[in-house]
């Protein structure tokens, strides 16, 4: 398939395939920041088990038209789900079951899809697990009692909260996971990137400007993540390519500046010597710089991540590094896809997201010194949206 590269913000997009789209009265309204002029997904489909009858009027819709972001796009031979069972009249209540507010990353995913619902006119329960399975499944087990009509997640822990997902999916409402694994097949539709390239693509670039060979350190995320841990793998791959380079120290940093701070600082009075570090996060590199600079230590080449305030001291400080990019709006696109399902429309099974990493070449185009450190760079929000997340 042929790629184009945006170097803007540093993403390689895949070819629109077909935005999904519902238009009422033949009036066309975008909603959100999809491409205009789409037709619906032809994909062979899968059927969800029936939560209402399907009518021959179109029912009440939260918007004039759902309309998918133009990077979201199904994954390769992904299967289309009708959605038929789903069907009803609006307005809808969708649980939107979400892990915690740990960074500016989670902020900014949970207000983006909270403008979205907004514009699309549909009611989103919010539930904060505080990074505690146990509580995230009492808190889905408590979405359902209050009859929501679509349940968007992102679990904690894929193992332990697989079981809810399940018991979710056979009330009979549409089940819409997003960023984390599932930990069950029973789901609607997911929309996630594959983790492992994350950690490959920082390590990759990591291990060419260490010369192959150092003592590395590695800021871990939030333990028992399936995200944290792909990423994690993704990178101890690429280590076996480099037998020069030794990890020497690791440990989870929670992808909290505050935290990655304070892990680098303990590994550095561990480790007199230290050529290298990754990140599964750039909260946590801002933190490792601060670590650095304060022990009178040389910055070493660090892997971050598409935070601005990270792309500014990336810029500022010549640091070699490379910018992964995770985008934030899964969390919003699995709110439209929930609203998709229940209008009844075909949605793909699996949306597999491709970011391209940000490097030195795109740097310049990519930070913005105008706008807050806390604000991922992506380019999918409005700058009036933006002004909502980091005023």
């Amino acid at each position: 398939m042929k790629v184009e590269e945006s170097s803007m913000f540093g993403l390689r997009i895949k070819p629109q395939r077909r935005a999904l789209a519902f238009v009422l009265g033949g009036v066309l309204t975008v909603v959100g920041c999809g491409a205009p002029g789409s037709s619906p997904s032809t994909a062979a489909g899968t059927a969800p088990p029936a939560s209402s009858a399907e009518s021959s009027s179109p029912p009440a819709s939260p918007a004039n038209v759902v309309e998918l972001f133009k990077d979201t796009t199904p994954a390769e031979g992904a299967a289309q789900v009708d959605t038929a069972g789903f069907r009803k009249d609006g307005p809808y209540t969708i649980g939107f079951s979400d892990i915690s507010l740990a960074n500016s990353w989670r902020v900014q995913a949970r207000k983006s899809a909270e403008i979205i619902a907004q514009e699309l006119g549909v009611e989103l329960k919010v539930t904060d697990a505080g990074g505690d399975a146990n509580k995230q499944i009492a808190d889905v087990e408590s979405l359902l009692g209050q009859g929501i009509d679509a349940l968007v997640i992102t679990p904690t822990s894929s193992e332990a909260l697989g079981p809810v997902i399940e018991r979710a999916a056979d009330s009979g409402i549409p089940v819409i996971v997003w960023s984390s694994a599932p930990g069950t097949e029973k789901y609607t539709s997911r929309v996630f990137v594959e983790d492992v390239d994350f950690g490959v693509a920082g390590m990759e670039q990591l291990a060419k400007d260490m010369g192959g060979k150092g003592k590395l350190i590695a800021l871990r995320g939030i333990a028992g993540i399936s995200v944290e841990t792909d990423r994690y793998n993704g990178m101890v791959e690429v280590l076996k390519k480099y037998p020069d380079i030794e990890l020497v120290g690791e440990d989870y940093g929670d992808w909290a500046e505050d935290k990655g701070k304070a892990v680098a600082q303990n590994l550095l009075a561990a480790h007199p010597q230290i050529d290298g570090v990754w990140s599964s996060g750039a909260a946590m590199t801002k933190g490792a710089i601060a670590a650095f600079q304060e022990a009178d230590r040389p910055l070493v080449p660090m892997s971050g991540e598409h935070l601005n305030g990270f792309l500014k001291l990336w810029k500022e400080l010549g640091l070699k590094s490379v910018g992964p990019v995770y985008p934030s709006w899964q969390g919003a696109e699995a709110v439209k896809l929930a609203a998709l399902a229940l209008q009844g429309q075909p949605i793909a099974r699996d949306y597999l997201l491709t970011p391209a990493p940000i490097t030195n070449a795109d740097l310049d185009a990519a930070v913005k010194p105008d706008l807050s450190d806390d604000y991922w760079v992506e380019g999918y929000l409005t700058d009036e949206q933006l002004k909502q997340l980091f005023p």
